[in-house]
């Protein structure tokens, strides 16, 4: 069939194809939103497997981009793509028989009790999917349930990883070797902690043990083997490394409670991403720069990195600085009632339009909600718990509303009038809480990597509002420290300050 390409798309896969054929490792692709990097990568994937009859991992973050995936009516005509996901996501067709009630395949009698035989395997989703994914040559899935199999035989190495919306691949890494416990004692050095983790996996071990070898399970037995299960595999990958590379964890005792986090991400990503490929393929619409990607991400090889012009005029895609103060903790204080005062304006300026303000803590959050509440303005807010339920109240609104958002610079879709407009109020430096951050950025002083993090997040936050040339959105920083972070321009990409004026009064 004949594909009818989006800009630039055709010039992609050929430079992509050729910079493998010329020996490089890596090719980094940064495309903005709108571009099609789904379909650039399946083509790839596909000419690897009828060109040079080899086979490809397709990974990423966000489950609902296996949906897409899944979905796409031009993937599908081109052959389509195996998916794989999570056990949790199937249901098993003989649960009711056993435990009489429906359960996801993450709590079925095979995995919870050692010696159930399944007596229909065969009709398993799950089993199902996992067979079709194995036996394909192009196969989907998430980090998550890449991280799980990193072990396991049938899931090692092809011969191109296709790694797509990478750009949070260093949070992911951190992230899943991170560790917290209650503990009873103290420690002094990070071999105390070893040693005292030894201990732990093998308790660890012996309850999963136990556990699996009862007869009949309740629902808060079946609970605690999942949890114990994830904390046999996070205390074997943090003994793996700990021992190996000492200086690589980052722990705090703050009472009863340790924490431990590595520090350095590309050790993580080594052993569990990077591998699975001999060529990969890295897609994003903010690698920012390739040099610092790789070596935060600790990718290695030969690496050919292809930015694609933003198919969005700036006209469209507006950025305002309007510096109302600084939003550092110690001073933010005196902040936000000026802050809150330009929020209004802006939300006047707009009225009639959906609006997001996007704070950086629940903090910021909850002191200009408060102060938009006593002056009359309804806003959706949320917390921890009820954060999806809230932004799907906002995308259903009926009227114009405004969500005050932590946590939504990436992964989410406002296309057209889901918001014309959009407040950043804090410059999103990392936070220096973070035992990870404060060793990097505070003990070592990487102050590199701290405006990488910053920008790399800051320009994903300015894209969530607008998603298409015929989009238009406009965004307001009001936070002081974005002029500071501004004399780094070099660090920026040209589209995004192609987009940006200052706006010194409304």
């Amino acid at each position: 069939m004949e594909i009818k390409f989006r800009p630039y798309q055709k010039e992609v896969i050929n430079a992509t194809i050729k910079a493998f054929e010329k020996g490089y490792k890596n090719v980094i692709v940064e495309a903005p939103t709108g571009f099609g990097k789904s379909l650039v990568n399946y083509i790839v994937a596909k000419y690897f497997w009828q060109k040079l009859n080899k086979r490809t991992w397709y990974t990423t973050p966000q489950v609902v981009l296996l949906d897409q995936l899944e979905n796409d009516p031009l993937i599908k005509q081109l052959g389509g793509i195996a998916i794989i996901k999570g056990r949790d996501k199937y249901i098993c067709p003989i649960s009711k028989t056993v435990d009489y009630k429906e359960l996801p395949c993450n709590l079925a009698p095979c995995v919870t009790r050692k010696y159930f035989n399944c007596p229909d395997k065969a009709q398993c989703p799950y089993y199902q999917a996992r067979d079709k994914a194995l036996s394909s040559p192009i196969s989907a899935l998430s980090f998550a349930f890449m991280l799980t199999t990193k072990d396991i035989e049938d899931w090692g190495q092809r011969d191109l990883l296709i790694v797509d919306e990478a750009d949070d691949l260093e949070n992911w890494a951190v992230e899943y070797g991170t560790l917290t416990f209650r503990v009873s004692r103290t420690f002094d050095n990070i071999f105390q902690i070893i040693q005292w983790a030894k201990t732990r996996l093998s308790n660890v071990r012996t309850e999963i043990n136990f556990i699996e070898n009862m007869e009949k399970l309740t629902p808060q037995l079946v609970a605690r083997l999942e949890s114990l299960r994830k904390l046999e595999q996070k205390l074997e990958f943090f003994l793996s490394d700990a021992q190996e590379h000492p200086d690589n964890w980052a722990w705090c005792q703050n009472g009863s409670l340790l924490e431990l986090k590595p520090i350095d991400a590309g050790i993580v990503l080594n052993k569990t991403i990077w591998w699975r490929g001999k060529y990969r393929l890295i897609s994003s619409a903010t690698i920012i720069n390739a040099e610092l990607f790789k070596k935060y991400t600790g990718l290695k090889g030969k690496t050919l990195f292809i930015r694609v012009p933003h198919p969005i005029p700036p006209e469209n895609r507006p950025v305002y600085i309007h510096p109302i103060g600084k939003m550092t903790k110690e001073e933010r204080q005196n902040t936000y009632d000026p802050l809150v005062k330009a929020i209004e304006e802006i939300a006047e300026r707009h009225k009639g339009q959906n609006g997001i303000i996007q704070c950086h803590s629940y903090e910021i959050a909850q002191e200009i909600a408060k102060r938009l509440k006593l002056k009359g303005f309804k806003v959706i807010t949320h917390n921890t718990k009820d954060r999806d339920e809230k932004f799907k109240e906002f995308l259903n609104s009926t009227e114009p509303s405004v969500f005050i958002a932590v946590g939504f610079e990436r992964g989410i879709d406002l296309k057209y009038d889901l918001c014309r407009w959009q407040v950043i109020t804090k410059v999103p430096f990392p936070d220096q809480s973070d035992i990870r951050v404060h060793e990097l950025w505070v003990k070592r002083r990487n102050w590199k990597w701290a405006r990488y993090i910053a920008i790399k997040s800051l320009v994903q936050a300015c894209g969530r509002s607008v998603r298409a040339p015929d989009d238009y959105a406009v965004t307001y920083i009001l936070d002081s420290s974005i002029e500071h972070l501004l004399k780094y321009k070099k660090e920026f990409p040209k589209w995004f300050l192609d987009s940006i004026s200052y706006l010194y009064e409304f």
